[in-house]
Formats: C-alpha cells, structure tokens, sequence
C-alpha cells in the first residue's frame, strides 16, 4: 500500500472518529438537556405539591379539606377531573360531606375497593378508551383518556381513592414514573385521617360524655355575644332552662350511679324534643341548657310541657323524676346569650319553688 493511500485511510478514520464523537457529543447534551428539564419539571411539580400540603394544613373539618383538595387539585395540576370514591364503613362515613357534589364524591360499600383489585398497590396509572373502561366512570367522563388512582390509607384496608383524569391519553400511562403520585396519595390519605382525629378531640372536647350533649367549655366563647352574631340577625331565640327536681335526694338516696342514670335520661328526652341544630348544653350536675333559634312561642312552649311530661313519665327503677324549667324569649338581637339565660335561670327557680314539675316563663321586664 502507497502512502498516500495510508494516509487516506488515517484521515478516514479519523474523520469517522470525530463524526462518532461529535454524534455523541450532541448525543449527551440532549440527554442532559432533557434530565435538567425532568429536574426543572420536578422542582415545579414538588413546589405545587408543597403549596398544596399548606394549603390543605390549613383546613379546619374533613368537608373543608376534601373540598380543598378538589379545588387545587384541579388548577394547580391541571386536571381535567378530580373525584373521591369512600368506603361509607370508614371513619369518614359518619360525615356527610355536604360541601361536596355527586360528581366529586362518590360513596362506596364495604369491601369494592378490594374487589376491583386496587388495594394492591397505592397509585394505578392507566389509559382510558372504549376498549379499556374503567367501572366507576359513568357517560358523562368520556371524555377522559388518562388516569390515575391513588388508593388512600392502609392498603391492607383503603379508605377510600382519589380520582385524577386528563384528556390526554399520555398525561398517565401505565408506562410512566408514579413515586410522585404516590407520595401524593399517601400525603392526602394521611391528611385526612388527622383531620378526622383532631376534628374527633376538637368535639371531645365540648361534649358532656355522660349526656351526649355539648358542655360549658362549649358554651364559653359565645357566652358575651349578641343573639345576632351566634343566630344571625332578626333570629328570634328562646332560652329554656332545666334542672331536675330534688337530684341531691335521688344521688344520696340511691347513689351516683342512680344520680348518672337520671341525667342520661333527662338528656336522651331532651335530645328527642329538639331539632338537631339547636344548641343543647349541659351547663354542670343536674342543670342544662337549650337555645331554640327561629321558632315561634306557642311551639316553644308546646316543646317544653312535651318535655316535662315526657320527663315524669319516664320512671327508672320506679323512681319518678320531674323537672323544673324556665323559658325566656329574646328581646332583641343585641341580647347576650349570658343575659337570655339568666333570665331563663330566673324563671326556673320561680317553677321549682311552685313544686316543680312544670315550666314558667321569665318576666320580660327582669334583669
């Protein structure tokens, strides 16, 4: 071989040789370009997420919280459907919810979350057509092509999975990353079970146990507050105030377990006879309070002799009990709730005194 035909040969295979390495060369910068835009991407993503954990910190019950979540869901990744499906035998089927509509909660029964096999793993990735439905979509979310599933709570036992679906058939396929997802729907699950706790101990806290009725502690923060600011302006609100007749005699008679079993009665009546919103509280030993909003008088005091009677005939170990209560009306809506029940405080010691067993109603002069 001549050397010019050597030479040829080197300079051919260093021209391959720099071509190899300037293919490489622009072979490493895109795939460096796109790890730095996976990272770019990331770092927005886990900012999101971050904004979306404070926000969600901040919910005060389970309604707010799940509410929330549906909203930022929505914007802050762009979804195109956001929807909860919860098992009604868990903790959060005791609340209603009521914040949220039918096509953002759906309720489920005990056990369909394992039959369709989703307590397997925590997150579901999955295209959508008419080839390859999913179940718990109805006609109205055709429209979907993606879509993932984030099974909530202890996979042993879910509580409940949270829906996110995209147009875009690639937005969530089966093929693509879901540690992100993941940490998402362990992040919402755990949320929602603190906000169940702490809601749990937050009404602990105001509950009489004996009765089932709220406390002192609940009346407190409302105590020096007009009617208006509690009951909303031109509510008219009636006060009535019981205490059972000669309960130092029943508890050393026949014992404070007799005297508990008195005051479980007289709250199961009182409960019976009054709407589920108005405020009943125990106020301490045989004493308890009802605030009855927006209610005329003649059905206030149709109330309260149904609860006498009711009370009297109600014998425990043939023990008769009675109470004595008083009613008082508001005057105005600047009233205090203190001054309303001592009115009604007032009215009460004017039945007892008369033998009890009765109602009075309080002077609108006094105090």
């Amino acid at each position: 071989m001549s050397k010019a035909s050597k030479s040829n040969n080197i300079e051919d295979i260093s021209t391959r040789r720099f071509q190899q390495l300037a293919d490489e060369n622009r072979e490493l910068k895109a795939y460096v370009g796109e790890v730095m835009q996976r990272l770019r991407d990331n770092e927005r993503l886990f900012a999101r997420m971050f904004e979306l954990e404070a926000e969600v910190l901040k919910s005060t019950d389970p309604e707010d919280l799940c509410f929330t979540l549906l909203r930022s869901l929505r914007s802050r990744f762009e979804l195109d459907f956001v929807r909860f499906w919860i098992d009604r035998s868990s903790f959060l089927g005791e609340h209603t919810l009521e914040a949220l509509s039918e096509r953002d909660l759906v309720w489920l029964e005990a056990g369909e979350i394992a039959q369709m096999g989703l307590h397997r793993k925590r997150a579901w990735l999955m295209r959508l057509s008419s080839d390859q439905p999913f179940d718990w979509l109805t006609s109205k979310d055709k429209h979907l092509g993606s879509m993932a599933l984030l099974v909530l709570g202890d996979l042993d036992k879910p509580f409940g999975v949270i829906g996110l679906g995209s147009i875009d058939g690639d937005r969530f396929g089966a093929e693509q990353s879901s540690d992100f997802l993941q940490h998402l729907a362990q992040v919402v699950g755990l949320t929602l079970e603190h906000a169940v706790a702490r809601e749990h101990l937050a009404r602990l806290s105001i509950t009489d146990p004996l009765t089932g009725s709220h406390n002192r502690r609940f009346l407190q923060p409302h105590s020096h507050q007009p009617l208006s600011q509690w009951f909303g302006a031109g509510s008219d609100v009636a006060c009535l105030y019981v205490d059972v007749d000669r309960f130092k005699r029943v508890n050393d008679e026949y014992g404070h377990e007799m005297g508990d079993r008195v005051l479980e009665m007289v709250g199961r009546v009182l409960h019976q006879y009054v709407r589920t919103n108005d405020p009943l509280i125990r106020l301490g030993g045989d004493e308890f309070v009802l605030l009855i909003p927006g209610c005329a008088r003649e059905k206030v005091m149709e109330v309260a002799q149904r609860i006498v009677e009711a009370i009297c005939a109600a014998q425990i170990d043939s023990i008769t009990v009675s109470i004595s209560m008083g009613i008082a009306f508001s005057r105005s809506a600047e009233m205090t709730v203190k001054n309303l029940i001592a009115q009604a405080d007032q009215a009460m010691y004017v039945a007892k005194a008369l033998g009890g067993n009765r109602f009075e109603i309080a002077d609108p002069d006094a105090g």
